[in-house]
């Protein structure tokens, strides 16, 4: 199962976008977050997550939107407890135009990413290196600049699921 994981201020269009990758890979998808309650969206459309955490089923991938103050989850014992809780068994972690804040600060970013102009400044100022490229993966982080590169990223990975499959 592909799992998207909502927060408050979340980008709409990333979710819809790894949904519908899903749905056309024909890969079983479902979003999550902390609850069940309804979320606001960047854009203002409320979502309201399929699973809470702990009702959440086995996650083989997991995607992780932009979204407003992304970074402030990375902090939250919460989302570091359901991060510690499923990370080993993911086969991969889509991130989204700046979910790498998250993971940056959740510390489980890798040193190499991808990521889009507006947020490669703080990553630079952390250490890291910001590649030339639509899409990046090291090990099972596959960072992007966001939007359709999160699709294509997103296709990539699942074509290799489908041969798998057959």
């Amino acid at each position: 199962m592909l799992g998207i994981l909502l927060v408050p201020n979340f980008y709409e269009v990333e979710a819809a976008l790894a949904l519908e990758a899903a749905r056309g890979l024909g890969l079983s998808r479902a979003t999550l977050a902390k609850g069940r309650r309804a979320l606001l969206g960047r854009a203002g459309a409320v979502w309201t997550p399929t699973y809470a955490f702990p009702a959440r089923p086995p996650l083989r991938a997991l995607v992780l939107p932009g979204a407003e103050g992304v970074e402030r989850f990375g902090e939250d014992p919460v989302y570091l407890a359901f991060l510690e809780e499923v990370w080993e068994s993911l086969e991969a972690v889509f991130l989204g135009e700046n979910a790498h804040l998250f993971l940056a600060e959740a510390g489980r970013l890798p040193r190499r990413v991808a990521a889009a102009q507006g947020v490669a400044p703080p990553l630079l100022a952390q250490g890291y290196q910001v590649v030339e490229a639509p899409w990046h993966r090291e090990g099972r982080v596959w960072s992007t600049r966001g939007g359709m590169d999160l699709w294509a990223a997103l296709w990539d990975w699942g074509q290799n699921v489908i041969e798998e499959k057959v």
